[in-house]
Parts: structure tokens; sequence; C-alpha cells
């Protein structure tokens, strides 16, 4: 048990009504979803697993699964991505549920939605659980996905947008050391807009957000970071 929540619970009062039946209302299950991006080859893209059961069968998915009786949401999310993926101790950013009543055929499930960035030279995903297999995928253009995987990656994108501008998440998706131009790319494929690479340097320098430590590679000065947004969005 989380220990914010031992403040809530263990005082007088902390019990149920007498002669309350749960069984009088209904019931639904609750499920974790994971989104991990990545941005190499000048793209952005996402991981997905590929089902071995029904339903959706054959489908590639976002990772995820049920949380357990005794589980915080954000355990659960660590939980089912490790033993769908094997990836462990990323940071999670959560950015929204999901309930249409139909999204499952097996019972009614509401999904909380996490998502991870990685750089892909530092993680290696493996196929677990009831996964068949893993992969990279172009998050504008994923494959077919399971349940309403599509909305969730659709979302999952809208919130890493707002990162990017608000905090310094968009440079957890570059290598150590980058270049102007993975910079620039990156900021196309979050923002869909062109920035001139030269234009690009000057903020970073200026802002002092980089220091140079080679002919045009740079790394990220966290200290000195403020939001995107009081940049980017003038260009």
């Amino acid at each position: 048990m989380s220990k914010d929540y031992s403040k809530f619970i263990n005082r007088p009062g902390y019990q149920a009504p007498a002669g309350y039946d749960p069984s009088r209302y209904p019931s639904q299950s609750a499920t974790t979803d994971i989104v991990i991006f990545s941005f190499f080859e000048g793209r952005l893209w996402v991981l997905l697993v590929k089902r071995k059961k029904m339903p959706f069968q054959g489908y590639w998915a976002i990772p995820g699964g049920f949380v357990n009786q005794d589980e915080d949401l954000e355990d659960s999310a660590r939980r089912e991505l490790f033993e769908e993926t094997e990836l462990k101790n990323l940071k999670l950013y959560e950015f929204g549920g999901f309930g249409y009543p139909r999204r499952d055929p097996r019972t009614r499930t509401i999904t909380i939605g996490y998502l991870a960035l990685v750089r892909r030279d530092k993680v290696k995903p493996k196929a677990g659980d009831d996964a068949e297999e893993v992969g990279w995928f172009l998050a504008k253009r994923p494959p077919e996905l399971a349940f309403d995987h599509i909305l969730v990656l659709k979302k999952a994108r809208e919130r890493l947008k707002e990162l990017a501008l608000l905090t310094p998440a968009v440079f957890e998706l570059l290598p150590g050391t980058f270049t102007a131009e993975q910079f620039a790319g990156l900021c196309k494929e979050l923002f869909g807009k062109s920035y001139k690479l030269g234009w690009i340097l000057k903020i970073l320098l200026a802002q002092k957000w980089v220091k140079k430590t080679g002919p045009d590679r740079y790394y990220f000065e966290r200290k000195n970071f403020t939001p995107l947004i009081l940049f980017l969005n003038k260009k």
C-alpha cells in the first residue's frame, strides 16, 4: 500500500456501513495500458505487442492488463509492462482514462493510460506473458490495433506534445549527445512543424539549454530548462 494512503484509511470512521452489500451494485474491471515512445531514424515510434489470445488474437496492442485486487494503479502498470515486454524502472506519466462500456468484449473495463519515453539503444524489450511478439511501429501510422487502443495512442501523443512543451521530457527521447538536426526532427514529429536549424540552434544556446561537446554535438542542461512553449510556438 502506498504510504500516501495510510493517513486516510488508518483512522476512525474507515469502515463499510452496516449491512453494505457490494453485490447489489454493478461491477467493472480496471486495467492499465502503457504507451512506450522512442525517437530514432528521425521518427517517433511506439512499442506494441502482438496478442497471443482472444479477444483480438493476432492484433497488435499497447502493453497492459488487469489491475490486481491489492494493487495501486501505477504498480499494476509497472507489473504489466514487465510481464509483457521485460521493461522496468521507467518513468511513467499518467495521461487519461478510457471507459466506453463495450471497449472490451469480455467485461466492462475502465483503463488508465500511462506513457514512458525511452532511448532505443538503452532498452531490449522481449515478448512475455500473453504477448507473441514485440515491435516498434511509427506512432503516426500504427497497424490496426486491438480494443480502442488507437484512441489511447492518440491521447498519449497529445499528452506527449504537452509534456514536450512544458517539461524537459522532450530531451528524454534524444541521445545523451545530439545534433541540432535531431532536435529539429523531433520537434517536427511532435508538433508537425518544420524549424530552421539555425533558428533552433540559436534558441538552444541562447537559453543555455545545451552545452556544446563537439562539432554540432550538444547535451541537455536540465537546470536551465524553461518551457519550450514560450519559444517554439512563436516560429
